[in-house]
């Protein structure tokens, strides 16, 4: 090393392909107090050092002129972190001292004394940290991992580093896999529900789900950090939860993180691991419709050291449902995961998944011109042979090694191969005279895609200051092929349908086109403790993107090439422990197809947020975030007026709004999960739609509260009750807010009882009052009406 180099030494975060946790600013203090066992062995004391560190969970900066040449004494037995630490640099000369962000920092003797001066110091960070403890669980929780009850604290969706969610300054909201298994849900949307200012928006015909965040549609969700097939306008099969261990939604732009995203936010659904003990969880599930569930998920080590775990998912699921006349809804998933950690500081992930569905094909009900439609759930305009199918298999690699106590680098990368297929699907057309027009669609969708990235990750300091320092680079490529054949088939009645249409005649080819995408990133973020109160967070990306559309049918090609430079900057202040404000400003980019009348291609959209708001932890049980915010989205593609076949770009559209999430514990046993928002949602230039008028499906306000009470003692000991109510004021069918459609309340409750720490009974009701509604408004003949009453019950099993 040179003279320079000597004076840096650098440690890397904790990858979020790991379950490995962080200490925490609030955490810090507890942690290090904890009594843990030590087992480290007098060596040089760079290497001891990282040995501790592993062992506390906590961070070391030094200078590396202070531990060249210096041995460690030897630590075995059970000490606090302090204690360990104090006996490992006895008799080196050394001391330490606490830093404001939780963790230490070397000096010289006496302890306390300031650090030498000048230069720029990067230590080694959280290298297998312990992750911080709730106050009322034995689950030690990380940024990847299980969760002790409904409230997390670290999360690693919003910077791809683990971190404490009071200190990002950005609203995140998580649902934990207990809250899923105590709603009983069977959708991602039931999970959804449990966040404020998310809205299911459509599923593509029964498809797959799409939602609106903070009143904009984003059509893709994440899959630990890696956002849906780039080719795909939408999901291709329902996502089964059999294998969820935590899903977040980080609001507002993200394309720093996720590249080409809409600014409304990101839903991150985060998997679940292999653990190094073993452990089996399966349940059983039937109820309304015929519904009929089994799931089941397997984990533990493949050898005797515990250096090979794996972990073995699988699911298979039908239903009748309950719109008359459709056919059989079937679903079957499994996946797979395999971790090798040969040592601690190496860690490579391998995983796949397999799904393969067949559902009804189904657009909901159709409203006529004056806003008419049937009030009944049941009311189904298509017939028992019109299907969706789709198979889908993800492969996935991660791997990341700590170089040396100054180097860590990731790689993660992810292919994915899926197939949908629609057989005679019928689309809703329009009314004339009360009779529903109809027509047919044969379509193939085949998709291939392949997402890479390679980071390399440190904590710096410079002089007081700490930096966590992320700076990387991906590759996306995508390819997809498009073939579609339609017919008209015979009308329906709109309040009494008769099915039985056959045979179906033959269809026309209409449509024949592929699409290949390929997307570079680059990006580098900070995120820097300023002593004990305040944190920054800053980030910016370059992303370039291309794409070529060949039709097959006019033999045209429409090629497409983009670049933008995204930018994430925000502030945290930390008056107290339990309390953190902030203020952000994010920006997001997508990419658009289409073009001018000249022939100029459309610019892509962008959008911006600027966000403040205030995060609480109250007595280390609840969590509270509340948050004011605006969001702007700008080169929104409108119609061309007079050459119709082209577009402009005139549109802006904006969301002003107020949430508050609520989540946790307010008494031992008495859990809590709420949300509300209020989001004026509105179109403020364009030349089609009227400036002013609210964007269609985003209700002004909605909420959802669930809390449960579970006893611990007593003739009532296992016994646990639930219940929750959600609200959804009215929407908007279209841009040009023809009619409205009703907004809605309902009421669902649960009871369950456990017979011990194996086995346990449960019974859930969702729509108690059997109301009807509309979940989702994607447009005058795509409104999803929401299930009716349903009553699952579940049997349940861990070991």
């Amino acid at each position: 090393m040179n003279s320079v180099s000597k004076r840096l030494a650098m440690g890397f975060l904790a990858s979020t392909t790991l379950p490995l946790g962080v200490i925490v600013p609030q955490a810090a203090a507890a942690q290090g107090a904890q009594a843990r066992s030590f087992d480290i062995a007098g060596q040089p004391l760079e290497g001891a050092l990282l040995a501790w560190m592993r062992q506390a969970g906590m961070q070391v900066g030094y200078e590396p002129g202070d531990v060249a040449g210096r041995t460690s004494a030897t630590v075995s037995g059970t000490y606090s972190a302090q204690e360990a630490l104090s006996v490992l640099l006895a008799g080196s000369g050394l001391g330490y001292r606490q830093t404001g962000s939780g963790a230490v920092r070397l000096v010289r003797a006496p302890q306390g004394a300031e650090a030498s001066p000048g230069g720029t110091v990067l230590g080694p960070v959280r290298v297998q940290g312990q992750g911080a403890r709730s106050a009322n669980s034995d689950v030690i929780e990380t940024a990847t991992g299980p969760v002790p009850g409904y409230r997390a604290t670290l999360s690693a969706t919003a910077t791809r580093t683990d971190s404490v969610i009071r200190d990002v300054p950005q609203s995140i909201q998580i649902v934990p896999r207990v809250v899923i298994e105590d709603q009983a849900a069977v959708r991602l949307t039931d999970v959804i529900q449990n966040v404020s200012s998310v809205q299911l928006n459509g599923t593509a015909g029964n498809r797959a789900e799409t939602y609106s965040i903070r009143g904009f549609v984003s059509a893709r969700y994440a899959i630990n950090g890696f956002p849906l097939t780039s080719g795909m306008d939408r999901p291709e099969a329902f996502f089964d939860l059999a294998n969820v261990e935590r899903v977040e939604v980080l609001k507002g732009p993200a394309s720093v993180m996720v590249g080409l995203s809409e600014p409304g936010g990101v839903i991150n659904i985060v998997t679940r691991a292999p653990a190094k003990e073993f452990h089996f969880d399966g349940s059983f599930q039937g109820g309304s419709f015929d519904f009929y569930r089994g799931e089941m998920s397997v984990t533990g080590p493949l050898n005797a050291s515990g250096t090979l775990a794996a972990r073995a998912t699988g699911a298979i699921q039908t239903s009748n449902g309950f719109r008359d006349g459709a056919r059989k809804s079937e679903r079957a998933f499994g996946a797979a995961a395999l971790r090798w950690q040969p040592d601690g500081l190496t860690q490579v992930d391998l995983t796949a998944d397999y799904v393969d569905q067949k559902v009804p094909f189904d657009r909901g009900l159709i409203a006529d011109d004056d806003g008419n439609y049937v009030h009944d759930a049941r009311t189904y305009y298509g017939e028992n042979w019109s299907t969706t199918g789709a198979e889908k298999l993800v492969l996935g690699l991660a791997a990341q090694r700590q170089m040396n106590p100054w180097l860590m680098l990731r790689f993660t990368g992810r292919y994915t191969d899926a197939l949908v297929t629609d057989s005679n699907a019928v689309d809703l057309q329009g009314i004339a005279d009360g009779m529903v027009r109809r027509r047919i669609t044969n379509r193939t969708e085949d998709s291939k895609d392949l997402t890479m990235r390679f980071e390399a990750l440190a904590d710096a300091f410079t002089g007081p200051l700490e930096h966590r320092i992320m700076a990387g680079v991906e590759h996306n490529r995508g390819d997809f092929a498009f073939w579609s054949a339609r017919a008209n088939i015979s009308s329906i009645d709109m309040v009494e349908p008769i099915h039985g249409v056959t045979p179906t005649p033959v269809a026309t080819v209409n449509n024949i086109y592929d699409y290949e995408g390929r997307n570079w990133g680059f990006y580098l973020q900070d995120q820097i403790a300023l002593g004990e109160k305040w944190k920054a967070l800053a980030g910016l990306r370059y992303d370039r993107a291309r794409s070529y559309t060949w039709d097959r049918l006019d033999e045209s090609e429409t090629p497409t090439h983009d670049n933008a430079l995204t930018f994430r900057t925000g502030l945290v202040y930390q008056p107290s422990a339990s309390v953190s404000l902030y203020a952000s400003y994010t920006q997001s980019f997508q990419p658009q197809q289409g073009q001018l009348v000249d022939g100029t291609l459309l610019d892509p959209e962008k959008g911006e947020q600027y966000e403040a708001g205030v995060k609480l932890d109250i007595l280390d049980r609840l969590s509270i975030t509340a948050a004011a915010f605006q969001i702007t989205k700008q080169n929104v593609a409108t119609e061309d007026l007079d050459n119709p076949d082209f577009s402009i770009l005139t549109g802006e559209q904006r969301v002003r709004g107020l949430e508050i999430d609520l989540t946790g514990e307010i008494l031992p046993g008495w859990n809590i999960i709420a949300n509300a928002s209020h989001l004026d949602a509105e179109i403020t230039r364009d030349n089609t739609f009227a400036v002013g008028n609210r964007l269609n499906g985003v209700p002004a306000f909605s909420g959802r509260l669930w809390t449960s009470y579970g006893f611990s003692s007593g003739t009532m000991k296992g016994l646990t009750l639930g219940g929750g109510i959600r609200v959804v004021s009215k929407r908007e069918v279209d841009l040009d807010n023809r009619f409205s459609i009703a907004g809605y309340e309902t009421f669902d409750a649960s009871i369950r009882y456990a017979f011990n720490e194996h086995w346990e009974v449960s019974v859930n009701a969702e729509n108690l009052a059997d109301r009807f509604f509309v979940e989702a408004v994607q447009g005058d003949n795509n409104l999803y009406p929401g299930t009716p009453r349903r009553v699952i019950g579940t049997l349940r099993a861990r070991y």
